[in-house]
């Protein structure tokens, strides 16, 4: 019980250091969307909470790394200051020695399942709606930065003196219409913005009516209007015309279930149209997809202890750099596996294999590397 101690204290200790050093080098990836949502104009909070909800979004990635490393360090270190091969003299088999470290990584692996499935997707949705939020405060605001709003087909010009989120003179506004209808033009002397309404003065809508007949040419209708009052969310509606949507990866489990069974009865009952099938049945995959990758990732954890395990021990007195070979290929044939599976999540059979078939693979070859080493051979 000692050994089983210490041998666990020393791989919680490698692995929370390890977690923290790859959440602020995995941060950085992130850096462009919280840069991106600071400069919409967010106030400080709000920066603060959507940087914080970036990390249960990428934990359920860094949890299997940092598994992996602490395996890793931990294993070699045993293995340069001879105290593995102490304990195998002592007549300690190696899974006995490694047990305490594969039964914790199993905990983690369930940990790591409820981050992915009920963490993650709340923050991730809870980032989305900040973002989504901040985009409906303020119509000027978003005009004037409507390459960083990520608005397309609109364009906006202040010929006269303007104050980014407040107001604008002599301004040109162009926005498309529904569909392939053609774009509509507002043309206003003044624009101003409060914290609740959007009102213009001196105002001309110029928009354009379907004609009766295609080859006559078009109809436009002309509205002038001396004031227009309306409020900030309905104005910026307008403006973005891409509605908020709730993704897969924004459900926890039990709400994704529920969708794919609402989408099997709703097949099974005829409720879709002939050409919404194929988009129904397809829908059903990526939530099963959505599924097996939650289960993949909090796996990793496990497979890839046993990995770092496996080859970073070390019973010879030459170095070699065979096991770290092994491990790094490994490692990097399940990520791109991963990877490959999550950018064909409508194809099911072929992302269940993508997910499942690697961590087989890294447990089969770990296995042949355990047994080798406790039968004396590397």
């Amino acid at each position: 019980m000692i050994i089983w101690r210490y041998l666990l204290s020393q791989y919680i200790k490698v692995f929370c250091l390890s977690t923290v050093a790859f959440i602020a080098i995995l941060l950085t990836t992130r850096l462009n969307e919280i840069a991106h949502f600071a400069s919409l104009g967010a106030e400080g909070f709000h920066v603060l909470s959507f940087t914080l909800n970036q990390i249960p979004y990428i934990l359920p990635v860094v949890i299997p790394i940092s598994a992996l490393i602490s395996a890793l360090l931990l294993i070699q270190r045993l293995s340069t200051s001879h105290e593995l091969t102490a304990l195998r003299a002592s007549g300690l088999s190696l899974t006995v020695i490694l047990a305490p470290i594969l039964i914790f990584a199993s905990f983690l692996s369930v940990f790591n399942f409820y981050i992915v499935s009920e963490v993650a997707t709340e923050s991730h949705l809870a980032a989305n709606t900040l973002k989504n939020n901040l985009r409906q405060v303020n119509p000027l605001l978003i005009l004037h930065n409507k390459h960083m709003m990520r608005l397309k087909g609109i364009f906006f010009d202040s010929l006269g003196q303007s104050k980014i989120g407040e107001s604008a003179s002599d301004a040109i506004i162009a926005m498309p219409g529904k569909g392939t209808a053609p774009m509509n033009l507002i043309i206003a002397k003044n624009l101003q913005a409060s914290d609740t309404q959007f009102s213009g003065s001196s105002l001309t809508y110029i928009s354009p009516l379907k004609a009766a007949d295609e080859n006559k040419f078009d109809q436009l209708m002309v509205e002038n209007m001396q004031k227009s009052v309306t409020s900030i969310e309905d104005f910026t509606k307008m403006l973005q015309k891409k509605i908020f949507k709730i993704n897969n990866d924004h459900l926890i489990l039990k709400l994704l279930i529920t969708k794919i069974r609402d989408e099997k009865s709703k097949l099974a009952n005829g409720a879709y149209p002939q050409h919404e099938i194929k988009t129904a049945q397809r829908n059903i995959n990526r939530g099963l997809t959505e599924i097996t990758r939650r289960f993949s990732i909090a796996l990793a954890v496990f497979t890839f202890t046993l990995m770092g395990l496996s080859f970073g021990a070390s019973i010879s007195r030459k170095k070699s750099s065979l096991g770290i070979v092994c491990l790094i290929a490994l490692a990097a044939f399940y990520l791109t596996c991963f990877f490959v599976a999550k950018s064909i999540e409508y194809q099911l059979i072929a992302s269940l294999i993508l997910y499942l078939v690697p961590h087989l693979i890294i447990i089969f070859f770990s296995l042949i590397s355990l047994t080798k080493l406790s039968k004396g051979m590397e």
